[in-house]
């Protein structure tokens, strides 16, 4: 069973915002975190790297942002990763409306968050 100093930290790390294409304020949340804990961090683009006294023991790889709305505008609000990736896909296709459409449809009935990178 987790100790509840592990379930604090991990509360803490789910509170902070982390947006498609702003996850910066979530790294400096975690590199604070990581050095408290005696990590050295060293930051890459978009990856950030966190070594201990033993960095061979243990290894994770996580994957941090989180795929939801920005607001652009009055009233006008668009899907994170499309905004962050200029409405492309991987191909450099253009997002078409209709995808745009269906994939906001998954965020009904859901909490909106405010949140300015």
């Amino acid at each position: 069973m987790p100790n509840d100093d592990f379930i604090d930290l991990l509360k803490l790390l789910v509170r902070q915002p982390s947006v498609v294409g702003a996850e910066h304020s979530f790294f400096r949340v975690l590199q604070r975190e990581l050095e408290e804990r005696g990590a050295k961090v060293t930051w890459y683009e978009g990856l950030l790297v966190a070594q201990g006294s033993e960095p061979f023991s243990t290894m994770f790889s996580a994957h941090i942002d989180r795929h939801g709305l920005v607001c652009t505008g009055s009233n006008e609000f668009q899907y994170a990763a499309f905004v962050s990736a200029n409405r492309t896909d991987l191909l450099n296709n253009s997002v078409s409306e209709e995808l745009m459409s269906k994939v906001t449809e998954r965020f009904n009935h859901e909490e909106v968050y405010a949140y300015e990178p």
